[in-house]
């Protein structure tokens, strides 16, 4: 279980530095692996775009896909 104060202190981190702090611990879960979760998500985001450009999916309106969320939620 996490410390109460560690989770309080987190917490109260600006969003950003949420968001590091969140990148810090992930990336430290495989340490054996040299794993860049931003360079792994960039690669991820190219891959997308191009099969986009070239026809190969489609894409939705977000407020087709929160709509969509919020009723599995629901």
């Amino acid at each position: 279980m996490i410390n109460e104060k560690i989770k309080k202190q987190a917490l109260e981190l600006s969003d950003q530095e949420r968001a590091e702090l969140a990148h810090m611990l992930i990336d430290s879960l495989h340490p054996e692996k040299e794993f860049d979760s931003e360079e792994a998500w960039s690669k991820e985001l190219k891959k997308r775009i191009d099969r986009y450009e070239q026809g190969e999916s489609s894409a939705k309106p977000w407020s087709e896909v929160k709509k969509n969320a919020q009723a599995l939620l629901d």
